[in-house]
C-alpha cells in the first residue's frame, strides 16, 4: 500500500541513494510494512464497534482478497485515503527526525 509515496525521496532525503538497488527495496518493503500496520491501527481506532465485528467477518472470510477488505473500509471510513496519507507523512517525519538526532542528516 502507497510504498510509492514511502519511498519516494525518502531515500534520498535521509542520505540512503547510494544503497545498492537491493537494499532500498529492502528499506521500502519493511517501511512499508510499518506504515501499513500503522494505518490499520488508525483504521481500528476509528472503526464504529459493529463494524470491526463486521471486518473480522470479512477478514476470517476473504482474508485473501485484499481488494473487498479496502472498498469495505473505503466504505465505512470515506477519509480512509486521507488517514493513509496522514499515517504516511507521519513516518516520513519520524524518519526524518531520528535520522536529524542521529546525526545522519
Amino acid at each position: 500500500m502507497k510504498k510509492q509515496l514511502i519511498e519516494k525521496d525518502l531515500i534520498t532525503e535521509l542520505g540512503l541513494g547510494d544503497l545498492s538497488d537491493e537494499k532500498k527495496m529492502e528499506l521500502v518493503i519493511k517501511w512499508g510494512n510499518i506504515v501499513q500496520k500503522d494505518i490499520m491501527m488508525r483504521v481500528l481506532a476509528e472503526l464504529p464497534e459493529g463494524d470491526k465485528e463486521e471486518l473480522d467477518k470479512l477478514l476470517i472470510g476473504k482474508g485473501e482478497n485484499f481488494e473487498e477488505i479496502y472498498q469495505f473500509l473505503e466504505k465505512k471510513l470515506p477519509n480512509l485515503d486521507e488517514i493513509a496519507k496522514e499515517e504516511i507523512e507521519k513516518f516520513r517525519k519520524e524518519m526524518r527526525e531520528t535520522f536529524k538526532s542521529l546525526g545522519f542528516i
